[in-house]
């Protein structure tokens, strides 16, 4: 089963094996620190954790986005750095989002080159993240308005840029390793 770059391959035989090292790549970068980069702002560190979700919204639709968010999410939950990143509302509802929002970007820029809607929904998916987290920790309480736009502004956009450098490639490798994985499989 031959699918165009073009097409998502929701629920292939190649989905599996896929989702399941994206959510396995989740639960290792937030257990091990290697998902959260140091850096000397109020937030204390910085995160590609939102990196395997939008890679798996991408590659197997908005439900395997949502799946490797919530996990995303609950690791980030049980793991926490601080009060705001151990309140399930902070952290599960923005990087379950993470999940769809790059999807819907993707399938809605049709009429862009593949690169430019790769990299739309990684940036997307990264503010999404971003957004949804400094958002939530706003509205219960967390931060303070001026805290929050100091972190979106050095988090956001530094974040974006390295979400677009990780994720055009990952995706484009991933996809062959998908054609792959359905050929073996056949």
């Amino acid at each position: 089963m031959h699918r165009n770059n073009n097409q998502m391959n929701l629920y292939g035989k190649g989905s599996l094996p896929i989702v399941g090292c994206l959510v396995l790549f989740s639960v290792v970068l937030g257990t091990t620190d290697l998902g959260f980069i140091p850096v000397p702002t109020a937030a204390k560190s910085a995160t590609i954790m939102h990196l395997p979700t939008i890679v798996a919204s991408l590659l197997e639709g908005w439900p395997a986005g949502m799946i490797v968010g919530a996990v995303f999410g609950l690791t980030s939950m049980y793991t926490p750095s601080s009060v705001v990143a151990s309140d399930p509302l902070v952290v599960l509802i923005p990087r379950i989002l993470v999940g769809v929002t790059p999807y819907l970007t993707y399938r809605w820029t049709g009429m862009l080159g593949e690169y430019s809607r790769l990299g739309l929904a990684a940036v997307v998916g990264t503010l999404t993240n971003t957004v949804g987290f400094l958002g939530m920790a706003w509205f219960l309480g967390y931060f303070d308005f001026e805290t929050v736009l100091d972190v979106a502004w050095k988090h956001g956009l530094p974040e974006s840029v390295v979400a677009v450098l990780i994720v055009l490639p990952a995706v484009v490798l991933l996809r062959k390793v998908q054609v792959w994985i359905e050929n073996v499989l056949d």
